[in-house]
C-alpha cells in the first residue's frame, strides 16, 4: 500500500539556488514544514490527505507529497525520491504504521527514532517487486509524551544514502 493520497494538482517548485542541499516545503494550510533534498523538490502536492488510507477516522487533515516524479509515487518498483507527510489528529496513528504491509517488498526492519520535536517507529521495506529503492514509514508523536497532532511520514529513497533521520529533524507542525 503506497500512500500518498494527497489531492490537488502538482506544483513544479522553482528553487532560487539550485546548489542548496535542502528545500524547505509546507502544505496549502502552512502547518506543516519539512526540508527534504533539493533534487526532490521538483513536484509538490500540498492540498491534503484523508487519513482514512491508513483506517484511521475520515476527514481531510494537512499534508504535503513533494518528490522528483510524483507520476510514479504509487508504484513502489519505481525509482522515486521523496516523503509523503500528513497530519493525523485522531485515532492510533502508530498502531496503523505497524500494520502496514507492503507485498512484494522485502521487509527490513524496525528501530525507534528519537528526535528533539518527535519520537515514533521507523519501519522500512526495500526490493519492491524488484526496484532499487526502499520504502520508510513512520509514526510520529510529540517527543516526551507531549499531547499534540501525529504525523505520518512515508519517504521513498533510489541510493545517494538513508536521509530519513534528518527528514524526520526537520518536521514541523504550527497552529
Amino acid at each position: 500500500m503506497a500512500v500518498a493520497g494527497a489531492a490537488g494538482a502538482t506544483t513544479t517548485l522553482l528553487l532560487r539556488h539550485p546548489a542548496a542541499a535542502n528545500v524547505t516545503v509546507q502544505d496549502a494550510t502552512g502547518r506543516l514544514h519539512a526540508a527534504v533534498p533539493a533534487a526532490w523538490g521538483r513536484q509538490l502536492r500540498d492540498a491534503g490527505w484523508n487519513p482514512k488510507e491508513l483506517g484511521l477516522p475520515a476527514g481531510q487533515e494537512p499534508a504535503l507529497a513533494v518528490a522528483d516524479d510524483l507520476s510514479r509515487w504509487q508504484d513502489l518498483s519505481t525509482s522515486v525520491n521523496g516523503a509523503f507527510i500528513g497530519l493525523s489528529e485522531h485515532g492510533d496513528l502508530s498502531a496503523k504504521v505497524r500494520a502496514l504491509d507492503h507485498t512484494g517488498c522485502h521487509y527490513r526492519g524496525s528501530r525507534d527514532y528519537r528526535g528533539t520535536l518527535w519520537q515514533g517507529r521507523i519501519r522500512t521495506w526495500d526490493d519492491c517487486d524488484g526496484g532499487k529503492g526502499s520504502v520508510t514509514e513512520a509514526a510520529l508523536a510529540p517527543a516526551g509524551g507531549a499531547d499534540g497532532p501525529q504525523v505520518y511520514v512515508q519517504l521513498r529513497q533510489d541510493g545517494g544514502g538513508d536521509r530519513t533521520d534528518r527528514i524526520l529533524d526537520s518536521v514541523r507542525v504550527t497552529g
